[in-house]
C-alpha cells in the first residue's frame, strides 16, 4: 500500500494478524496432519513448486502419528518452514514432554526417495504446544543429541533436526491466507454440526491458556 504525503510516496508494509490460538488448540490428529500438508503445499507453490512431491505418510504402529514428506529439486530455494529440499515432518496434535523426544524414531522407509548425500530436514511439530524462546532452544539443542534410534535408509542422513511449536505454527499459518480460510471454514462446518444436532461437542478440548501443559 501507498501513501501519498507532502509530496511523498511513502510505502506502508501491511502484516499479517497472527491466528488465535483457538484455531490450533483443538485440532484433532487428523486435522492437525492436514494443516501441515496445507502449509507445506503453499509454502513450496511460494518457492515456486506447485507440482511439489508432498506426501501424508500414516505410521500403522503407531496410530495418531502422521508424517509429511516434502520433496524438492535439489537446487530449490530453501524457506524457513522447508529447510531442506528433502524434509520430513512429525505432526502431533499433543503435548511432547521433552525427555520424550529421545523416544522419537525415524522409519527407514520414509526415506525411500531421498538422496543421503542431500542430507534431510527432520521435524517434529505441534499444535498443541507453546514454547517460549528459551524452551525451543531446549529442544533444539536435544534433538541431534537424542534423535534418532535410525534405522533403514535414515542411517546415510546428515539430518537437520528441528521442533515447531504452536507459536512457530501460527507464525506460518500467518504467510498463507489461503490455509488460514480453510482452517477457519473447517471450524465454522463443526460449529454448524453441533449447533443443529449433528454431533455432540467434544468434552476434552479446553482452550484456556492455563489449563495448558507448562512448557
Amino acid at each position: 500500500m501507498t501513501i501519498v504525503a507532502h509530496g511523498l510516496n511513502v510505502r506502508v508494509r501491511t502484516m499479517l494478524k497472527l491466528p488465535s490460538d483457538e484455531l490450533l488448540l483443538g485440532l484433532s490428529g487428523s486435522l492437525a496432519s492436514e494443516l501441515i500438508y496445507r502449509l507445506c503445499v503453499a509454502e513450496c507453490a511460494h518457492l515456486g513448486f506447485k507440482l511439489a512431491e508432498i506426501d501424508k505418510l500414516e505410521n500403522p504402529t503407531k496410530p495418531g502419528n502422521c508424517y509429511i514428506r516434502v520433496a524438492l529439486p535439489f537446487n530449490a530455494e530453501k524457506s524457513d518452514y522447508i529447510p531442506n529440499s528433502q524434509t520430513i515432518i512429525l505432526v502431533k496434535a499433543s503435548y511432547i514432554p521433552l525427555a520424550q523426544v529421545q523416544q522419537q524414531e525415524i522409519y527407514g522407509e520414509y526415506f525411500d526417495t531421498f538422496a543421503p548425500e542431500h542430507g534431510a530436514a527432520y521435524i517434529i511439530a505441534s499444535t498443541r504446544q507453546k514454547l517460549d524462546n528459551s524452551r525451543t532452544i531446549d529442544y533444539q539443542q536435544k534433538m541431534p543429541r537424542e534423535l534418532p534410534h535410525q534405522s533403514g535408509q535414515a542411517q546415510g542422513f546428515d539430518l537437520d533436526p528441528r521442533f515447531y511449536s504452536r507459536g512457530k505454527i501460527r507464525q506460518w499459518l500467518a504467510k498463507h491466507p489461503s490455509v488460514q480460510s480453510w482452517l477457519l471454514q473447517t471450524y465454522a462446518s463443526t460449529e454448524r454440526k453441533i449447533s443443529t444436532g449433528g454431533g455432540a461437542a467434544r468434552q476434552n478440548v479446553s482452550y484456556s491458556q492455563r489449563l495448558q501443559r507448562p512448557s
